[in-house]
């Protein structure tokens, strides 16, 4: 049976391997952010339950968790696109179709923005939820507190979510060209 990992020890593995793991795994799903919370969860996953055969194989085993984690949820960023552009309501025109397929896009698009802007923790909760579909059970195994935090954190990340959400808007529109405002100041 593996010795148990040691906090000081796992922060030199962190120290050691976390850059080059965060460059496989953003090259694979291209998110710094969700590069950055796969490396997390590949450390969480050696604290909570290193390989058996010791220290020698912590970086293959390392690369090789994370690798596996940025192609799922680059499979499951592409599902969850995918379930999008299946659930715009079938229309007669093709134009009609392909501009509910952008809109839904630029929603995603959005949220995702949004999502990038919140911290680490509030994002994980989000994504075990939304994304993994993970049970508040699950997440509250995953995250080792009780199911009752689970949902107050979910509640506080979901309204961090709304908030991000809605600086968003206030900022595409602020930077948006608007041809009325430009009329009002005199031109064309």
């Amino acid at each position: 049976m593996p010795e148990p990992l040691t906090e000081s020890k796992l922060r030199e593995w962190m120290e050691r391997m976390g850059p080059a793991l965060i460059g496989i795994s953003t090259s694979i799903c291209r998110s710094r952010a969700r590069a950055e919370e796969i490396v997390q969860e590949a450390f969480l996953r050696l604290w909570r339950k290193p390989p058996d055969q010791g220290e020698p194989v912590y970086p293959s085993w390392l690369r090789t968790v994370v690798a596996n984690l940025s192609i799922n949820a680059l499979k499951s960023n592409r599902r969850m696109r995918l379930t999008l552009d299946e659930t715009a309501e079938p229309a007669s025109d093709h134009r009609v179709r392909a501009a509910d397929r952008t809109a839904a896009r630029e929603d995603l698009d959005r949220v995702e923005r949004a999502l990038e802007r919140l911290d680490p923790a509030k994002r994980t909760i989000i994504m075990l939820r939304a994304q993994d579909e993970m049970a508040y059970e699950e997440i509250a195994k995953v995250l080792g507190v009780p199911v009752g935090t689970v949902m107050s954190r979910l509640s506080r990340a979901r309204i961090a979510l709304q908030r991000e959400l809605e600086v968003l808007d206030r900022e595409e529109s602020g930077a948006s060209f608007d041809i009325r405002r430009y009329r009002a100041a005199g031109g064309a």
